[in-house]
């Protein structure tokens, strides 16, 4: 019995290193024919896979040569543009000339070039001269809060050519959710009262100086306004009067209030700047945070 029993446990030990060494043949022949097979489609499609890779390593490349190079052209333009304002202070048509070259570049800094030209136009009391640049601004592709502050200027000059050109600058800007919309709110009110529209004059500026997320700034000047407003519902003639023209002026309809943005030499980016000086759309204080978004 012991001999049989030996002999089984060698027909099972030769048994289990035939099957082992049959699973090693197979995996080297699975081996041979998955190298043949990767071997055939590199064959037919390496040139492919190389020109692929070769793009791939070019574009990436390229891609960051073109950002190195619009980096580069920003800070340049920056440079331009804080030249030209410089050279406005000293000699407004040099200065109007050479914003105008930077201009002509485009991109946020051209349109910061152009709303510099229009706030010396609109100082030097070339009003239409100043809308039409502060309209070029706010209808092109410009960063936002540029476009929006170009909109605002607009409106504040177009006072004087009635409440339906105001509407037209300002657009839907009144009702929207940013840090223009309650001056574009205190324009429209003050168009409504050049309209002698006084009922809705109260109304606007009355809604406008009990908002508490309006800056400090608007909600003053929205109760002086409707005073005048409820005065002149009663029969009270306000026009001509000095305190209209003051309230008026601190709105900025008569001054060329500072564009966004005293660009620098820093490479900025222009939407950015605008956003810290965002008061010039209406005289508030520059770091008063309801003027952030």
């Amino acid at each position: 019995m012991r001999v049989s029993g030996q002999g089984e446990a060698d027909r099972e030990s030769g048994r289990d290193k035939s099957v082992a060494n049959e699973d090693s043949v197979l995996r080297e022949v699975d081996e041979a024919l998955d190298e043949e097979r990767q071997w055939a489609f590199f064959q037919k499609n390496g040139p492919a896979l190389i020109v692929g890779a070769a793009l791939l390593v070019v574009g990436v490349a390229g891609w960051q040569f073109w950002s190195h190079m619009k980096t580069q052209q920003a800070e340049e333009q920056a440079l331009e543009l804080s030249a030209a304002v410089d050279l406005l202070a000293e000699d407004p048509v040099a200065g109007r000339a050479a914003l105008d070259k930077v201009a002509e570049e485009g991109g946020g800094y051209g349109a910061l070039a152009t709303l510099r030209q229009a706030n010396s136009y609109a100082a030097g009391g070339e009003r239409l001269k100043a809308v039409e640049l502060y309209r070029e601004v706010a209808n092109g592709d410009a960063p936002r809060r540029l476009r929006e502050f170009a909109q605002l200027r607009a409106a504040l000059l177009s006072l004087n050519d009635g409440r339906d050109a105001v509407m037209s600058d300002l657009g839907g800007l009144a009702e929207e959710d940013g840090p223009y919309s309650y001056h574009a709110r205190e324009i429209l009110g003050v168009a409504a009262l050049n309209e002698k529209d006084y009922e809705s004059a109260v109304v606007a500026f009355n809604e406008l100086a009990l908002d508490m997320s309006a800056p400090e700034g608007v909600r003053e000047r929205a109760t002086e306004f409707a005073q005048l407003a409820e005065e002149a519902k009663a029969g009270v003639n306000i026009f001509g009067e000095t305190r209209l023209e003051d309230v008026m002026s601190s709105v900025g309809a008569d001054d060329g209030a500072s564009a966004p943005a005293e660009t620098t030499a820093t490479g900025d980016a222009p939407e950015d700047a605008a956003e810290d000086s965002e008061s010039g759309a209406a005289a508030d204080d520059p770091d008063d945070p309801s003027h952030e978004e």
